[in-house]
């Protein structure tokens, strides 16, 4: 039998279908007949369907759209399958939408949709088709059976299931419990537009079913798994549950989407045979994680890294050399080892093509001599990329190695951030302050180290994070450092160390002219040769008379100081000429903190010139010494170390063996207390270097012989007396010729060193290279007594 055209679930309820009725379009929510149900309107074609239907007979067509992302609704994008309805209240929310109560009165077909100032449709009711009367009450009662069992486990109220048993009509049965099955609503849809009374009853049976089906499983698999179970795996059980579920359910497709993005991306980088089988186990696992599991976060945080690492992604290297030196020679003075082996690198890529084995150079040098900006120029001049780690202070393995998946918060170590910041594999990596690397109980990042920086293993590098082997043989590592010696052996075994030496006077003046003063113009606001013009006497005496360092940084201050003093004066309107004078420096700049001249007076005995090195270049190091009588104790001041103070136990010993030759007794350093000192005592001073100048000191003092303060002197002196190398000659010739030494006293096995010391130095010097202190002794002490001794022995 079929139901008459017009009957509803109010039998007194007469109808005009005959015009259109105002049709309100709903996104998540269906209004099913028999039913009252709050909606929320809030477009404004919506908000006109709404006044038309309350001007009109209070009742409005509900449509559920197909797609509820979809904002601008078409007649296309609608069900044809509706629920004619009545507006019960209408509530004006503060936010513009309005809170509108419907009672659902009638399922209706769509026969056609128009659209002017809001949607309107003609409609017409469904015909449902009954069977067999008894069967449809069957399956009303089975319904109401596994409702109530439904019940049981789902948040309804009792009441209801007494309404249900006291309705006659199936069909009413069978829609007064869509609203309370917790269905999707495309499938609340899926039942509305049924037009059998046995299908629908079917249907909803089914899910019925199914849902009282899956919420069984999940019971029994709580109940086998809490005894396998201990208290820390509460969320292995949330996580089994919900895979359980997800296969009971059929149309369970959580993280489907999720996952087919990330197995696209993952084959778009193309990555090795070994690391996509390693990447396709960990998408295996992640397929069967809840998306809110802190395991699933885990997982996909490791893959993201992947998909953002730049693998099989290189920038071209420019290979043209004269344009690499131009580039270099612009933004740098000097530094001509360095360009060389830069344009040797390039050269060696240009005809061989391969960046396989590139260099690692390792630029040590005292601060402010431009290391690092030399890196970054050589990144621009050769067009890779470039990143810098800083690795100063760095006591933990896992900087370096990363940490292993297994702590909270883990992640790569540097080198593989750095290669993601740089967005490629064969950037410029900068190690800065590689010398300054701490190690503790976390481990020793420096040997850690070693693997990256082995030619011969980093095509392989391991970090415990991303657990595969990666490829950092085309990356050029350029490492920086203080104190070569305070890099360690193995590690300093695997660099190609490149000295830069502090600068000259003269070079200070070039960069000062070249690169730092148009620098500190244009950041304050002045233009260089308008505005201000300072000249070579002024930047001499600013270097001279208010630096004393191997680089430039405290001459860059003070220019800055001098430049920003005179923008002052040119805002403040004062007339002044551009040029700026010795006296403008001393006004700007305040008292010299540094005499021209660092040397002694000349003219006491036990007073020698020698030379130090530190991490800012060298240094100028008096070396005083002065005899009292006593019973021969040896006192040492300054801070000096304990080579040093073998240095000065091993030069007396010297001088007492050669004290007869100037006539002077022995026996008379038993009853004479030494002293040395070397200024600055609260600066410590260790090492063999000062040997050749503590004998020296030693026998001027005894024999009241002085030596010339502008004669100075390195090297160390062993118990018989010969000479050997020391390090550090470049930084300690700069300070040698510019404090006004003129000549130099070095071991013979320096000579080497002293054919790469700069012109400059080679002519302002005049160096004196000796392989026994005897030699140096005769070269000195030139006096009448002495060749009177000389001549006596003849």
């Amino acid at each position: 039998m079929t139901q008459k055209k017009g009957e509803t679930f109010v039998n007194a309820l007469t109808l005009d279908l005959s015009h259109p009725v105002p049709l309100v379009p709903l996104r998540d929510t269906l209004v099913v007949p028999g039913s009252s149900t709050r909606i929320l309107v809030g477009r404004e074609v919506s908000v006109r369907a709404l006044d038309a239907a309350r001007e009109a007979d209070g009742f409005v067509l509900l449509l559920l759209q197909r797609d509820s992302n979809t904002e601008a609704v078409k007649a296309e994008d609608l069900s044809r399958v509706g629920v004619l309805a009545r507006i019960q209240t209408v509530t004006p929310l503060p936010n513009g939408y309005l809170k509108v109560l419907v009672e659902g009165i009638l399922a209706v077909d769509i026969l056609d949709i128009t659209l002017s100032t809001y949607f309107s449709a003609l409609v017409s009711p469904r015909d449902f088709h009954y069977g067999n009367t008894a069967q449809d009450k069957e399956l009303a009662e089975e319904s109401i059976r596994l409702f109530s069992r439904y019940a049981e486990i789902q948040d309804v109220p009792p009441d209801l299931i007494e309404t249900l048993r006291t309705t006659e009509a199936p069909l009413q049965v069978f829609m007064g419990m869509i609203p309370f099955m917790r269905l999707a609503p495309t499938e609340k849809q899926g039942l509305l537009e049924q037009d059998s009374i046995a299908t629908l009853g079917n249907l909803v049976n089914s899910l019925l079913q199914t849902a009282i089906d899956t919420e069984h499983v999940s019971q029994r698999i709580r109940q086998d798994v809490q005894h396998k179970m201990q208290q820390s795996q509460k969320e292995w059980l949330i996580n089994e549950q919900i895979r359980m579920l997800q296969e009971e359910i059929s149309g369970g497709e959580t993280g489907t989407n999720e996952l087919t993005t990330l197995v696209n991306k993952i084959k778009a980088k193309r990555f090795s045979p070994v690391i996509q089988e390693k990447l396709d186990e960990e998408l295996e696992r992640m397929k069967f994680m809840h998306p809110t599991s802190p395991e699933y976060a885990v997982v996909r945080n490791y893959l993201d890294w992947f998909i953002a690492f730049p693998y099989g992604e290189y920038t071209e290297t420019s290979l043209n050399l004269k344009k690499v030196k131009a580039d270099l020679d612009k933004k740098h003075f000097g530094l001509e080892k360095v360009k060389d082996r830069v344009l040797e690198y390039v050269a060696v890529l240009k005809l061989t093509g391969s960046e396989k084995h590139a260099p690692i150079l390792c630029l040590v040098g005292p601060p402010g001599v431009g290391k690092t900006t030399l890196a970054t120029s050589i990144a621009e001049s050769i067009g890779r990329n470039f990143v810098r780690i800083t690795l100063g202070g760095v006591r933990d393995e896992a900087e370096i190695r990363g940490h292993r998946r297994t702590y909270i918060g883990s992640m790569p170590g540097r080198f593989i951030q750095a290669l993601r910041r740089a967005k490629c594999m064969n950037p410029v990596v900068l190690l800065d302050e590689i010398d300054k690397m701490a190690s503790d109980f976390r481990g020793d990042p420096a040997s850690a180290m070693l693997e990256v920086l082995d030619p011969e293993l980093n095509h392989d590098f391991a970090d415990h994070f991303m657990e595969v082997g990666l490829d950092l043989s085309r990356v050029l590592f350029i490492a920086t450092a203080n104190a070569e010696d305070e890099i360690p052996a193995a590690l300093h075994d695997r660099l190609e160390v490149v000295r830069l030496p502090g600068y000259y006077v003269h070079e200070k003046q070039s960069i000062a002219k070249q690169y730092l003063l148009p620098k500190v113009c244009e950041r304050c606001g002045l233009v260089n040769g308008k505005d201000i013009v300072i000249d070579d006497v002024c930047v001499h005496k600013i270097i001279r008379e208010y630096t004393r360092e191997a680089g430039v940084r405290e001459l860059e201050r003070l220019l800055e100081t001098i430049v920003r003093k005179r923008a002052k004066e040119v805002v403040l309107g004062k007339k002044l000429k551009a040029e700026l004078t010795e006296k403008d420096i001393s006004h700007y700049l305040g008292v010299p903190r540094f005499l021209e001249n660092r040397l002694p007076k000349p003219g006491r005995p036990g007073l020698v010139t020698g030379l130090a090195w530190t991490s800012v270049g060298g240094e100028i190091l008096s070396l005083e010494c002065t005899l009292l009588s006593g019973r021969g104790h040896l006192q040492l001041t300054g801070k000096l170390g304990d080579v040093m103070k073998e240095s000065a136990q091993i030069a007396l010993s010297l001088v007492r063996e050669r004290l007869q030759k100037f006539g002077i007794d022995p026996a008379i350093v038993r009853k004479t207390d030494i002293h040395i000192h070397v200024p600055e005592g609260a600066v410590p001073k260790d090492g063999p270097s000062a040997g050749i100048g503590l004998t020296l000191a030693l026998l001027s003092a005894f024999t009241r012989i002085p030596v010339s303060p502008d004669i100075a002197f390195t090297g160390e002196v062993s118990l018989t007396g010969e000479l050997h190398a020391i390090g550090g000659l470049n930084e300690k010739a700069l300070a040698a010729l510019d404090a006004g030494v003129k000549t130099l006293f070095l071991p013979q096995e320096n000579a080497k060193d002293v054919v790469e010391l700069p012109s400059l130095v080679q002519k302002g010097l005049k160096i004196h290279l000796k392989s026994h202190i005897d030699d140096v002794i005769r070269e000195l002490f030139k006096s009448p007594s002495l060749k009177k001794i000389s001549s006596e022995k003849t």
